[in-house]
């Protein structure tokens, strides 16, 4: 089952400096989105998102048994979410729907992690950490007709990667206390 945690975490990571590396820091991690090719970005980003948030889900599910399992469901869930309302700048109320995904699929897996591990701690120090950073990085955003623009902050960004990667540090510790 572990295996199913690396190939979340391998593809978040790959996903993620691909991103980076062709496009340079985007301003959120759904403005990815935006960046890449319009004849790829539905498929390339949902399917992204659901190989990230499922093999995830199965072994975090597994791993917690009888430890408020709705709360790694529907944090999973949500994340499938945003993923589905990717074209969020196309449409206000698809702009809602991807903003609550993101926000509640943060919320329900920072809640798992303060109720279950003493990661918390962790996890508010990457948040203050990742801020600053993100304070000072440049940002870009994608457009329909391909250009790109560049914003002067990527916080959004960098928050997400706190999250991200402060779930998966909070998974796997947990994981490791359980042997």
């Amino acid at each position: 089952m572990i295996a199913l945690f690396f190939i979340s975490l391998a593809v978040f990571i790959l996903g993620i400096s691909a991103i980076v590396w062709n496009y340079g820091v985007p301003a959120s991690i759904s403005e990815s989105y935006y960046l890449l090719p319009t004849s790829v970005r539905v498929f390339v980003f949902y399917i992204w998102t659901i190989i990230v948030a499922l093999p995830l889900i199965i072994f975090w599910i597994e791993l917690s048994e009888g430890k408020s399992q709705f709360l790694i469901f529907f944090g999973g869930a949500f994340l499938v979410g945003v993923g589905a309302a990717a074209p969020f700048k196309d449409n206000e109320m698809i702009e809602k729907v991807h903003v609550i995904c993101a926000l509640c699929c943060s919320g329900f897996t920072q809640l798992w992690i303060l109720i279950y591990t003493s990661y918390w701690i962790l996890s508010i120090a990457m948040f203050i950490l990742f801020y600053t950073i993100g304070k000072k990085t440049i940002g870009r955003i994608g457009y329909e007709n391909k250009s790109y623009q560049t914003v002067s902050y990527s916080v959004t960004f960098f928050l997400e990667l706190a999250a991200f990667l402060s779930t998966y540090i909070a998974v796997y510790g947990y994981y490791k206390l359980q042997l």
